[in-house]
């Protein structure tokens, strides 16, 4: 049980032992940058360097962080970031377009996540059309009906805020 204890703490250091020992902090630092991640994301390797008595160049960090998270904080990869789903780190508040990164990655994001619901409605009506054909009584069909005209309802709905959602996104990314 410790030693699945000790691989789970593992699992959650940013970076691997070997990693710490064989590392090229610019790398990492345009690395980190590029993903998205906040500026204190060297403290988190620091911390897990530390066991290992390997210390960041924390400089040569943030040299190459600078350049990933110019890179990262574009409008337009705040609209594909949304897109996927992805966590917004706030890494992009204090860059110069922050704003419009925020802006595109929200409604990105709006549309990422009605998309997901669509798909699970649809999951859920195919369930729900499969218990359909196996019902055995008139009133539980009748039930079944009932929960395929509601969750039609929500998909009409939830397609008309897509579609609205779509009509308001950027047009150029």
């Amino acid at each position: 049980m410790l030693a699945l204890a000790a691989l789970g703490l593992a699992g959650c250091a940013s970076l691997s032992e070997s990693e710490c020992l064989k590392a090229d902090w610019q790398r990492y630092g345009l690395r980190d940058g590029r993903s998205g991640m906040p500026a204190d994301r060297v403290d988190e390797h620091a911390k897990a360097c530390g066991k290992v008595g390997v210390q960041p160049d924390a400089e040569r960090w943030r040299q190459g962080w600078e350049q990933g998270i110019a890179q990262y904080c574009v409008p337009e990869n705040g609209w594909r970031v949304g897109l996927r789903g992805e966590f917004d780190r706030g890494a992009c508040d204090e860059r110069p377009d922050g704003d419009r990164f925020q802006r595109l990655y929200e409604a990105g994001r709006r549309i990422h996540e009605l998309t997901q619901q669509l798909d699970r409605n649809y999951r859920e009506g195919q369930r729900l059309e499969r218990e359909l054909a196996n019902a055995k009584t008139d009133e539980e069909r009748k039930r079944l009906r009932a929960m395929l005209r509601e969750l039609d309802y929500a998909q009409r709905r939830l397609r008309s805020q897509y579609d609205l959602e779509m009509l308001q996104a950027p047009r150029r990314y």
